[in-house]
């Protein structure tokens, strides 16, 4: 009996060295296959051209592909869902704006816990600006907020849409400089760019990505940018806190990195390193520098802090403009 309980032990023993030698060769092989991201607005969007600039430079760290995938629809909820409902291997990520979270979850009732999804990274900050025509008489943001006030509900601003930050940006701003504004909203600023172009509205909020190459092409000009500090793109141009007015660059969106929360810590961490040296990487910034954003790493700590920053700003908003449903 001695013997055949030692000889048991024994088989035990090597028996979870085998296993556990397993593991081990099945995380050295992780990913197995190609990652996915998913991205919740149509191909060309500037979600969507931040996820190619991941698919193109990370493979050489992971060494797998990277593949985008697509998914629009309710402003990157189709998405988040479809990531929440993914297995949580590692093998599916979404690019998530933080303004999802912090806003955008607030006007829906969204088929998913969002506590489900949690940030990987974050890799480039929007950086929302206003703007007008290049030949506008408000040369600056002084003149601008000048005619303001002395003409009440003569500016109108347009915006991507209601409850996103552009159009909350907007009303904070005005109102600290106390100025009467109206806000329009566009579907995007393909459509919002012409019409301040065109004349058919005074002015404009949307990010840097959405005007640049007007600006450069004589057709724009910016007054603010809603970020925390200038812009190197146009260090002349202030921010609002500057001049006195409201700091509303909590609201800045961050473009990040999503996962499911039941991915094994391993894999995650391998993915955070991966994608850390993937937006840190030269190509990946000249990228990113090419459609007007600029990459930089943010902790997934911190990109929760700017979640949490961003809600504490806009709820309350949002239910004063009865925006928000839960």
């Amino acid at each position: 009996m001695k013997r055949n309980g030692k000889v048991l032990l024994v088989m035990l023993v090597v028996f979870q060295l085998i296993a556990s030698g397993f593991v081990r060769a099945e995380e050295k092989e992780y990913p197995e296959k190609a990652v996915q991201i998913i991205v919740g607005y149509v191909a060309g969007s500037i979600l969507d051209l931040g996820a190619r600039a991941f698919s193109k430079v990370a493979p050489k760290y992971l060494g797998k592909p990277v593949v985008v995938v697509n998914m629009p629809g309710a402003a990157s909820t189709v998405a988040c869902n479809e990531l929440a409902k993914s297995i949580p291997d590692g093998h599916t990520l979404a690019v998530v704006s933080t303004g999802y979270p912090s806003m955008t979850i607030h006007q829906q009732k969204v088929p998913f816990d969002p506590k489900t999804i949690i940030p990987v990274l974050g890799f480039a900050e929007l950086r929302e600006l206003l703007f007008v025509r290049a030949d506008s008489p408000y040369t600056t943001l002084g003149e601008l907020v000048t005619y303001g006030q002395k003409n009440p509900g003569a500016i109108k601003y347009g915006h991507a849409g209601k409850g996103l930050a552009p159009h909350l940006m907007g009303i904070l701003f005005f109102r600290s400089a106390n100025i009467k504004a109206t806000d329009v909203p566009y579907r995007g600023s393909a459509e919002l760019v012409p019409a301040v172009i065109g004349g058919h509205i005074l002015s404009g909020i949307t990010d840097v990505s959405g005007v640049k190459e007007h600006v450069q092409g004589g057709t724009l000009k910016v007054l603010a940018t809603f970020t925390n500090k200038r812009l190197k793109e146009w260090p002349e141009v202030p921010t609002p806190q500057e001049k006195g007015y409201a700091d509303v660059s909590p609201l800045n969106p961050l473009l990040c990195l999503y996962i499911h929360k039941d991915t094994p810590i391993n894999r995650v961490k391998k993915l955070h390193e991966v994608m850390k040296k993937t937006v840190e990487d030269p190509e990946f910034v000249k990228i990113l520098d090419s459609i007007g954003q600029k990459s930089e790493y943010v902790s997934p700590e911190t990109v929760k802090e700017i979640v949490l920053k961003a809600e504490n700003m806009g709820v309350p908003l949002l239910k004063e403009l009865g925006l928000f449903v839960k």
